[in-house]
């Protein structure tokens, strides 16, 4: 495909592989425009603009078979959710490590990155470690960024990174995104996403319980009031960790991400941390204002390096929160996660705030509130 490829020819590539053209309810279309027209703008190689018109169309048809599935199969309506937990916080402040531990605990059901990319048809109990997708996704690991991100192709993966551009709201945070489309994305509303995203939830515990969710991905920390809406029993982890340490790294990252992706040359590293400074500052301003809304008794707080340090008394007390025991098995699964993901056990990251534009008083300034709140 190429730059001038249209919102109709993807729509209607999308109906041609799905052999369906019911896409359920409306409020996907101005992000595919938006996004075609973002795409057009950012300096991608030839390669990564097929590979990003070619994710359209695929979550179009996921959106598509997901329609057909609750057509085809009505009772999953009826399914019940046991609850929602969502780890939530700025990235790179561990919520990855969190939700990795928290995943050990078999009373929940988590997303699996094979799951949410295809979830047509939903998993079956028992039978997955033949699914086609499982034996692929072992098969194709090939990861070469350990020293930035844990990743287990059998462990849970973000929600929103997967499942929003099924209503054509993703964040595209891989690419360096013109300015009017991330102001679009912030400013989106999320209510038709969520209630997608109910509807998958549904659908992928209908042959493979349990019903209590773990989620986590830290651009929810936008959207807590929608969330809240959606789910009203949902409770939240929240991690945290000097402001100062994160936004370079998640500076550090990004760049890595667009220079892959983009033309040799067109990635400006000093450009890239100012922009995530001002993402993130906006993203924890809105987090903070939503607590106050939803309810501070949802929250249970944690700092990167309790959980570094004192990996189970921070469980205990995270626990203790949900309303949940920490049994030795758990605890025990605790002890060898950490041991096989120690800080530094895959490489150490390496980076520095004024390579990406930034100082560390710079990032204090905007998190100020956060800072002082949270003695950061």
């Amino acid at each position: 495909m190429k730059h001038g490829v249209s919102s109709e020819q993807i729509v209607a590539r999308a109906i041609e592989v799905a052999g369906s053209d019911d896409f359920g309810a409306d409020g996907w279309q101005e992000g595919l425009a938006r996004s075609l027209a973002g795409f057009a703008r950012v300096p991608m190689t030839q390669e990564a603009l097929a590979t990003q018109h070619g994710k359209l169309v695929h979550d179009l048809v996921m959106r598509l078979k997901i329609e057909q599935w609750y057509q085809d199969h009505p009772e999953t309506a009826d399914e019940q959710l046991d609850g929602q937990v969502f780890v939530v916080g700025l990235p790179r402040t561990g919520t990855t490590a969190m939700v990795g531990m928290m995943a050990l605990d078999e009373r929940f059901r988590f997303l699996r990155a094979w799951e949410g990319a295809s979830p047509i048809p939903p998993p079956v109990a028992g039978e997955e470690d033949t699914d086609p997708r499982v034996v692929a996704a072992r098969g194709a690991v090939d990861y070469t960024m350990a020293h930035m991100h844990i990743r287990d192709v059998d462990g849970p993966e973000e929600d929103l990174a997967i499942l929003a551009g099924f209503d054509m709201k993703s964040y595209h945070g891989v690419l360096p995104m013109p300015d009017d489309y991330v102001a679009w994305w912030l400013h989106a509303d999320f209510t038709s996403f969520y209630a997608l995203h109910e509807r998958l939830l549904k659908l992928l515990q209908s042959r493979r319980k349990p019903g209590l969710w773990l989620l986590k991905s830290p651009p929810h920390l936008f959207r807590l009031k929608e969330i809240a809406a959606r789910y009203p029993k949902a409770r939240f982890v929240m991690t945290h960790r000097d402001p100062r340490k994160v936004i370079a790294s998640v500076a550090s990252l990004h760049s890595a991400l667009h220079e892959e992706r983009c033309l040799p040359g067109t990635i400006d590293r000093k450009a890239v941390g100012p922009r995530h400074l001002a993402i993130w500052a906006e993203g924890m301003r809105r987090a903070l204002a939503a607590r106050a809304e939803i309810g501070e008794h949802r929250f249970v707080d944690v700092r990167n390096d309790e959980v570094v340090q004192r990996p189970i008394e921070t469980f205990e007390r995270i626990y203790d929160h949900l309303g949940m025991d920490l049994n030795p098995a758990l605890r025990a699964r605790l002890d060898d996660y950490n041991s096989r993901n120690a800080p530094g056990n895959f490489g150490a990251h390496r980076y520095t705030a004024e390579e990406y534009g930034l100082t560390d008083a710079s990032i204090r300034a905007e998190f100020k509130d956060y800072v002082e709140r949270f003695a950061l």
